[in-house]
């Protein structure tokens, strides 16, 4: 046959191929999915089981770091009863002018004048809480907390920073600086013989003794300084700070709770949180001392104010009956007994009862107008109800002067004795309680429950903390592992890619192996020898996956048209040239003599495997032409030769476009039961589908997690544009499974996209 001839037979050989390929379809075998998407979680979640421990303990650890940075919060309450008075009491003449210094106010205004800067600022002041003094701890109080001895250990970490560990304690009786320094922090240290020195970084340092006032003369304006307690080893440093009143006063209103316990009970708790239990507790209990003293003064003083205007009431009331029983007893010695008649002593008892009620809302109005204006409301019904008095008061003086001359006159003058004899006894009653009330220090505020030091702090509830961090981690890194799954989309089991390409087209499941990344690791990148697993742990689960790869191909090898076996895959890094080497070994094994030919012309790394160069190679070969075995490793293994890519084969990939090639392999093959060939990534060059045309059949080789469905369905259609159909997948690096798939193939697998065969 001439060479024209041979190119036109390989022409239309191809051009079947494609024919067949055209007309066919690939095999339908699909796969039950019920189910596989459950299995698919908890497969993503055992893969990333240690994602998922290594998120949850960094969120842990972040949660426990953040529970000892956080000071501890202790809360102090107290318990206020505001007294209102009974709405049934029995009223006198002033008990609306009573009012407005008795108990009458309501729970919601008591609540508002606790929080007042009035009641506040003095508690501030007396307790000196615009003064910060305390030890210098260290910046994670949980961690202090657990450290701390007790006593008065070695100040500093190991031996540095000043910082306190034990009962270390500063009290500062007087500080002030000028309003340049205010906010700006001192550190004081403690020193020998109850000496300390103060350093404020501005000017300078200078010395004092405990119990006695220093003045310092800084740049900014004078110092005065006096502590009259400091426990502390000499080293141990304090943090001494002095902030604005104002500033105290509006946080402790941010923190001050107070709150009606009840509806319209009257009971007010009221809660105050700090960091120093002594601190809070003490300081809640002045605000309440405080809240009592200024509302005992208000009501002593208003009760006072009443009774002054009483008094001098009462000398004109009394002067007024006095001249208007004169002048009734004159009238009687005069004029003798006049005998009233019924309508005339009605008509008294209703004028004397309108100038009673006139005279109480007169003086109601006085007492209101020191106050309020004429246009409030109460002021404005108060007027109204003087007028409707007036007109009584008129309506009965004219009735008054409808009766004869000496009734009328009669009638007057007991009226005006009526009207002022009430009137004095009820303003002398009055005035004898006013006395009472100023007199007895009693106030409508009532201290039930005092502040008492908290022992447990509030929060942080660091347990609480920790779970929730703890949880939160595993969320996160539950979440972590599925965007990472979603990130990398690769496959991470076989019945996916069977399912994906709806044939049972996967004919090994290889486990990763543990022992072979150990080896790896030993052997080291730069190292030229790399371990053969197959040779060192011949048990190891990989290496039982590929003996069933062995069997599979042992009942697809009649079938095949030539004894020319390659293995590629969609990418690179998913351990091609792993199986090729290893499975040439098992085979080997078997008693099978297999050539194992290392074609990845760009990144042949075999040669490793058997302490072999890649000098004298496949390349080196090809050229010689009449020496077919030239370049080959014999016996590199029992049964097994070797021949490496050789030197030459660097920037030379046209030469396996040439018909020498084909000549080699056909005349090496018939030495051998078995011609394994490890060739280049599919994706990558053209190389596979060259090499392809010459094998009998081709194995595709995907990673767990690392190949994806689009690259393996991508690699299958450029081999089949080639007209080369694969014989089936080597999944490489599946995780182990508690249940192992077990796959069942026929004596003819199917193959992956094309079904045509091709003859020899």
């Amino acid at each position: 046959m001439t060479s024209n001839d041979s190119t036109l037979h390989a022409r239309l050989r191809n051009q079947a191929r494609m024919d067949e390929h055209a007309a066919g379809t690939a095999p339908e075998f699909a796969l039950d999915g019920s189910g596989d998407e459950l299995k698919t979680y908890f497969r993503v979640l055992l893969d990333s089981r240690w994602l998922i421990i290594a998120v949850a303990l960094l969120v842990t650890l972040a949660g426990s770091l953040y529970a000892a940075s956080r000071d501890a919060v202790y809360e102090a309450n107290l318990v206020v009863r505001v007294e209102e008075p009974s709405p049934n009491a029995t009223k006198n003449v002033l008990s609306d002018v009573a009012s407005l210094f008795e108990t009458k106010k309501t729970t919601m205004g008591e609540m508002e004048v606790l929080r007042s800067r009035k009641v506040i600022l003095p508690a501030v002041r007396k307790l000196h809480l615009d003064i910060i003094a305390e030890p210098k701890r260290f910046p994670l109080p949980g961690l202090v907390q657990m450290l701390s001895r007790g006593g008065l250990p070695e100040p500093g970490l190991f031996g540095r920073g000043g910082y306190t560990w034990g009962d270390e304690r500063i009290e500062v009786q007087t500080f002030s600086v000028p309003p340049a320094l205010l906010n700006h922090r001192f550190v004081i240290t403690a020193m020998d013989g109850r000496q300390y020195r103060v350093e404020d970084g501005v000017s300078g340092a200078w010395t004092g003794t405990v119990g006695r006032t220093m003045t310092v003369n800084s740049p900014l304006g004078a110092i005065d300084l006096a502590i009259s307690r400091l426990d502390g080893r000499p080293g141990a440093q304090f943090f001494l700070v002095r902030i604005p009143e104002q500033t105290v006063v509006n946080a402790i209103q941010k923190a001050l709770g107070v709150n009606e316990m009840g509806k319209q009970s009257g009971i007010i708790e009221v809660t105050l949180q700090g960091d120093d239990p002594v601190q809070v507790s003490a300081a809640l209990n002045q605000i309440a001392q405080e809240y009592t003293r200024q509302n005992l003064a208000h009501d002593t003083e208003q009760a006072q104010k009443s009774l002054a205007i009483l008094e001098q009431r009462l000398p004109l009331l009394k002067r007024e009956l006095q001249a208007s029983e004169s002048a009734y007893n004159a009238f009687r010695h005069q004029k003798g007994t006049v005998n009233l008649g019924e309508e005339a002593k009605l008509k008294l008892q209703q004028s004397a009862a309108a100038a009673a009620k006139r005279f109480e809302l007169l003086q109601k109005r006085g007492e209101l107008q020191t106050h309020l204006s004429d246009q409030h409301p109460a002021m404005l019904a108060l007027n109204e109800q003087l007028s409707a008095v007036e007109r009584e008061l008129d309506t009965s003086g004219g009735a008054i002067r409808a009766l004869p001359g000496l009734e009328q006159q009669e009638l007057n003058l007991t009226r005006d004795i009526k009207v002022n004899t009430d009137l004095y006894a009820q303003l002398s009653n009055t005035a004898q309680q006013l006395r009472i009330l100023a007199a007895s220090k009693l106030s409508n505020v009532q201290l039930i429950d005092a502040a008492a030091v908290p022992d447990v702090p509030v929060k942080p509830n660091r347990p609480m903390i920790v779970g929730i961090a703890s949880l939160l981690g595993l969320l996160l890194g539950t979440a972590a592992a599925f965007v990472r799954r979603a990130w990398r989309d690769g496959v991470d089991s076989a019945q996916r890619i069977e399912h994906s390409l709806h044939a049972k087209v996967v004919l090994a499941d290889i486990p990763h192996s543990s022992q072979q990344k150990r080896l790896s690791r030993q052997a080291g990148l730069r190292s030229d020898a790399l371990p053969l697993l197959a040779s060192v742990a011949p048990g190891d689960p990989a290496i039982e996956a590929l003996r069933s790869f062995r069997a599979a191909l042992q009942f697809a090898m009649p079938h095949l048209r030539n004894n020319i076996v390659m293995i590629t895959g969609p990418t690179a890094h998913l351990g091609k040239s792993f199986v090729a080497a290893n499975a040439a070994a098992v085979v080997a094994a078997s008693g099978k003599k297999v050539l194992l030919v290392d074609m990845d012309l760009r990144n042949g790394h075999l040669h490793r495997y058997f302490g072999e160069s890649h000098n004298e190679g496949l390349f080196e070969a090809i050229a010689a032409g009449d020496e077919p075995g030239r370049g080959i490793r014999r016996q590199v293994l029992e049964n097994l030769d070797f021949i490496p890519t050789g030197t030459g084969a660097a920037g030379r990939h046209e030469f396996l476009m040439q018909r020498d090639l084909d000549l080699w392999l056909r005349s090496v093959s018939v030495h051998y039961d078995l011609v394994l060939i490890d060739a280049p990534p599919v994706l990558a060059v053209a190389d596979p589908a060259i090499i392809g045309a010459h094998a009998g059949a081709v194995f595709l080789v995907a990673r767990a997690g690392v190949s994806t469905e689009e690259e393996i369905a991508a690699s299958v259609s450029r081999l089949n544009q080639a007209g080369i159909s694969p014989e089936g997948i080597i999944f490489n690096d599946s995780k182990l499974r508690r249940q192992i798939p077990d796959y069942s193939y026929s004596v003819a697998p199917a193959r992956i996209g094309w079904t045509g065969r091709t003859s020899g």
